[in-house]
């Protein structure tokens, strides 16, 4: 990894601690409410629900160790990939539970506490991981950086889908986002770091 990911990861660590301090508080965030109202019921948006569902994320981390155990032989890829993907979930519900900020008041279905969203933190990691490991393959930099950025666009429209089906607000999105990239940049250092490489 590049010096410049290390400091972007420092930044948004920072950002997110930053929107934490702000809904600890109960501090208002300007135009949160108003974006949260004009998102409500976008129905293209909400249909990337899906991609960051418990079911979804399960499956497609399955896969990837499958991959990483029987073609690659990266034992060490497999537990960055588990460290990643239930680690994230484990760091998402032990800030929720500290938090404690309620979900917005609409008919949502869902329960539980609302900050930072499942779906973008655990969403942005899941699909980060993946991209990592498939662009390894590729020697050309145009398809790693089309890898990524295709990654990055999908966790984009899965986490505000939440926000569209108004089962989260804007800064819960954000802040999951702003976490899961400083998780997984530490996560690959570490793995890209490790001894015997």
């Amino acid at each position: 990894m590049k010096k410049v990911q290390y400091i972007s990861a420092i930044i948004s660590f920072v950002l997110f601690m930053t929107i934490a301090h702000y809904v600890f508080h109960e501090m208002e965030i300007f135009g949160e409410n108003d974006l949260l109202t004009k998102m409500r019921g976008v129905s293209f948006i909400e249909s990337f629900s899906v991609i960051g569902t418990e079911l979804v994320i399960g499956i497609a981390s399955i896969a990837l160790i499958l991959y990483l155990w029987w073609v690659k032989k990266d034992y060490v890829g497999i537990l960055t990939v588990v460290v990643l993907v239930a680690g994230s979930n484990v760091l998402n519900k032990a800030i929720k539970g500290l938090m404690k900020r309620e979900r917005p008041p609409f008919s949502h279905g869902e329960e539980g506490f609302s900050f930072p969203s499942g779906h973008a933190m655990v969403g942005l990691t899941f699909l980060l991981v993946i991209a990592y490991f498939i662009s390894k393959e590729f020697s050309s930099t145009r398809l790693k950086v089309t890898t990524f950025t295709f990654a990055v666009i999908l966790a984009l429209l899965t986490g505000f889908s939440r926000v569209a089906e108004q089962a989260h607000y804007p800064s819960d999105v954000a802040a999951g986002f702003l976490l899961a990239y400083p998780f997984f940049v530490l996560c690959i250092f570490l793995y890209e770091k490790r001894p015997g490489k």
